[in-house]
């Protein structure tokens, strides 16, 4: 319940063992066979800086390096209606602040939203992708343990569209598979964005249950 979107990092460096605390409790998680397919890779720093760098420099060009799964799916109305809720509430917002809220949300990505530490989760190209499923399970141990900890998070996916900028920079090999990357850092609680917090739908929508006689 207290788990939320940070957009507005302190600077303020977070400790390694601090770090390490946080990933470990991702490597809990379960998986398919006990198989853990998640992979970190964690940067600060300047070398967090030049990544963000980087990929401005590439969103800038207007390059899309990756052309990720899914892009021609239609989904379902239900689904784009809370999408288009949620951006409509979200760019309101920063409209309010005077700022260009596509390019700001965008930008602001790239740039890690300016969180101390950025975990990149990667996972094996040859692995199905039916497996994300163990990923999922793995970010979100991380994000709650990270909230315990006095820790927050922004999980981003708008960098697997520059995925291979971000394998060349690290030197990876190209099949390995960009899953995630999650912000990490403290929140900057005077910032407003900070307390934005979207609408869940009422779990009646959502659940269907059967064989309960109340």
């Amino acid at each position: 319940t207290e788990r939320k979107s940070i957009r507005v990092f302190k600077p303020d460096p977070v400790p390694r063992a601090l770090i390490e605390k946080v990933l470990k409790a991702g490597m809990l998680a379960p998986s398919s066979a006990n198989m853990q397919p998640w992979e970190f890779v964690v940067l600060c720093g300047e070398e967090k800086d030049k990544l963000s760098q980087s990929l401005l420099q590439v969103f800038s060009d207007k390059r899309k390096d990756y052309d990720f799964e899914g892009k021609q799916i239609q989904f379902p109305p239900a689904l784009i209606k809370r999408r288009r809720d949620f951006f409509s509430e979200l760019f309101q917002k920063l409209e309010d602040r005077d700022l260009n809220p596509k390019r700001f949300l965008q930008e602001r990505t790239l740039r890690f939203w300016d969180a101390p530490v950025i975990i990149l989760v990667f996972m094996d190209g040859r692995v199905a992708s039916r497996f994300f499923f163990d990923i999922g399970a793995c970010v979100q141990n991380i994000a709650l343990v990270a909230k315990a900890e006095g820790l927050d998070t922004h999980l981003i996916g708008l960098i697997l569209k520059y995925q291979n900028t971000i394998k060349k920079f690290l030197n990876l090999a190209l099949d390995k598979r960009l899953a995630v990357g999650v912000c990490l850092g403290y929140s900057d609680a005077t910032q407003p964005i900070n307390h934005f917090q979207p609408q869940r739908v009422d779990l009646a929508q959502i659940t269907k249950w059967i064989g309960f006689t109340e």
